[in-house]
């Protein structure tokens, strides 16, 4: 792993959320039909997160302790962490500039490897057809990763149908807080034996989404209703807290923090499904209306950015097929651009910071380039207008002061 250039603790919250935040309008009262993708695969599972529906995935497909799985050099530690957790050896593959792959560097580790990887990376689908036909022709498992790419077809089926099994990561499209899926086109998924998360859970899910709600100023006239949950919620934390800090020393409750980072897997919630709440929350979403609005904010971003010399998006058109995940945007001189939008509030969001250390530019240059230069900025569908002209204005003042120094 390499060390990064500057300390995050400097930096304060985001004044807008990178993920998509609850609102009274985010949902309808009626279950609209859900677009096609991941979740209209003719096996679904709904899991605690993407991380842990790779876990799964494996599982099922007999993948486990000693067995080698490759995946793209280009990637975030989330995805490695739960062949770690299962004792399975992660194998490496490079990526080409336009997030492509080719077949050969696959071929070269099939008599090692019993599963490979894939991803859509940002929301936009890639063909996969050509290593579909390797990992029949060798008997290895192709496992789509999804995490991006919730939503969008690929020749006509519905992302994901290629693999043997598909993940993804439905926090990233729904205000919903958690989440992740495990789906398959190819096999039944009943022999899966999840747990209902408890009601204290779910409860505890509810309150957090309204907290976020509220934060981000998005209750209108019901936010003075909902204080008194959500104080009474801080107050129950305090008194765990406390309780906490008298079980452990302040050294011990340290160390604990260190060894937890935010892309770890719990074995002890493998078998969690997503909340009750969340699921519901999704089945209420209007995702006709989460595509357009994703599109529209997506354009926004390219209209200003698509001409400067100091940057250039990572994709340069937006079809009406892709549902993006964020804007990646390929910044010259990102570390300073970084540094002076986080100071500002503005939420970035920056996958394949940090990279496996077998990953080095001799071995892909592509993913250490990326992993550098590419930030990506929200484009979620419960963002409000003006914020997403917020975002891009400072941006774009940024860029214009780094070309002044």
């Amino acid at each position: 792993m390499r060390s990064i250039s500057y300390d995050s603790s400097q930096f304060p919250k985001p004044r807008i959320s990178a993920l998509p935040i609850p609102s009274l309008t985010a949902f309808s009262i009626n279950s609209p039909s859900i677009a096609t993708g991941v979740l209209t695969l003719k096996h679904v599972l709904h899991v605690h997160s993407g991380r842990y529906a790779i876990a799964l995935a494996l599982k099922h497909a007999g993948v486990g302790f000693g067995d080698s799985v490759l995946l793209p050099a280009y990637h975030c530690l989330a995805m490695v962490e739960p062949l770690r957790l299962a004792g399975i050896k992660p194998v490496f593959y490079p990526i080409n500039a336009n997030l492509s792959i080719d077949p050969t560097e696959i071929e070269k580790h099939v008599t090692e490897i019993k599963a490979i990887i894939v991803v859509h990376y940002f929301g936009f689908p890639q063909n996969f057809s050509s290593i579909r036909h390797l990992a029949n022709r060798f008997g290895l498992i192709l496992i789509e990763d999804c995490a991006h790419t919730c939503f969008g077809k690929v020749n006509n089926l519905a992302v994901g149908s290629l693999g043997d099994y598909a993940i993804a990561s439905t926090m990233k499209f729904f205000p919903i807080g958690h989440g992740g899926i495990v789906a398959s086109s190819r096999h039944q998924l009943t022999q899966v034996n999840l747990i209902n998360p408890s009601l204290k859970v779910n409860i505890k899910t509810a309150i957090n989404l309204l907290e976020e709600a509220k934060e981000y100023e998005r209750l209108g006239s019901l936010s003075g209703f909902f204080d008194f949950i959500i104080k009474i919620k801080n107050r129950l934390m305090r008194i765990k807290k406390q309780h906490d800090i008298k079980l452990q020393t302040a050294e011990d409750a340290h160390t604990k923090l260190e060894k937890t980072p935010e892309y770890a897997v719990d074995a002890n919630r493998l078998y969690w499904k997503s909340s009750r709440v969340s699921q519901f929350l999704i089945r209420h979403t209007n995702t006709q209306e989460l595509i357009k609005t994703r599109q529209k904010y997506y354009r926004m971003f390219l209209n200003v950015l698509s001409n400067r010399n100091d940057c250039h998006p990572l994709f340069s058109t937006l079809s009406d097929d892709v549902v993006p995940q964020v804007f990646p945007l390929y910044v010259n001189r990102s570390l300073p651009v970084f540094i002076q939008l986080k100071k500002q509030g503005i939420p970035i969001i920056r996958f394949g910071e940090f990279l496996d250390e077998k990953i080095t530019d001799q071995f892909c240059s592509v993913s250490i380039d990326y992993s550098e230069h590419v930030l990506q900025f929200p484009c979620h569908q419960t963002l409000k207008n003006d914020e997403v002209e917020w975002i891009i204005n400072h941006l774009v003042c940024a860029l214009d002061e780094l070309k002044r120094h």
